[in-house]
């Protein structure tokens, strides 16, 4: 269980969010703070694919890529 508190303007546009969207104000942190841990984790696999190509800057074609694939 996390408890937080907000100042009241932040607690009062959280409730007018969450009415909006249908969904308790608890359902609606909870659904924000997963949206920021997907976002960080995407952020940090593209920051280890970009080290990746820096490291080893090796590009393939359309075409190299399809026969790669067996689709050519």
């Amino acid at each position: 269980m996390l408890s937080i508190r907000l100042n009241p303007q932040a607690e009062k546009e959280f409730k007018e969010i969450a009415k909006f969207e249908g969904v308790s104000v608890s359902d609606y942190v909870r659904k924000i703070i997963n949206e920021k841990l997907e976002d960080m984790y995407d952020m940090k696999l593209a920051e280890e694919a970009h080290m990746g190509y820096i490291n080893n800057p090796e590009t393939f074609s359309h075409d190299e890529v399809g026969k790669r694939l067996g689709i050519k």
